[in-house]
């Protein structure tokens, strides 16, 4: 991972509502069988207007942080956890190990 991939996926999580997006996601993105939850039910659960998720999923998307999948007219929402994990890896390996001297 490159310093401008790890810096964009930061930069999508580094807002209150994408955050919260992440954590309603979460226990519906793992395993492989993981579908995630539509992007209606994501604002219901959140009380986001749809215009304003709309906004945070598609960033969030574009940087690689969420995965959509279309079922007829609904996208469903679910958080890459092997990308994040990327990102974290990224910043352990190159942050924190080098400034505790490792």
């Amino acid at each position: 991972m490159r310093v401008e991939e790890a810096s964009g996926i930061f930069a999508a999580m580094g807002q209150s509502h994408r955050l919260s997006i992440l954590h309603c996601l979460a226990p519906y993105s793992r395993g492989d069988a993981a579908r995630g939850l539509p992007a209606g039910e994501i604002a219901r659960r959140l009380e986001l207007a749809p215009a304003t998720l709309s906004f945070h999923l598609k960033e969030m998307t574009g940087k690689g942080l969420l995965m959509q999948e279309r079922d007829g007219r609904r996208i469903f929402y679910r958080v890459n956890v092997p990308r994040l994990l990327e990102a974290l890896e990224y910043v352990i390996t190159h942050i924190c190990e080098y400034s505790s001297g490792a």
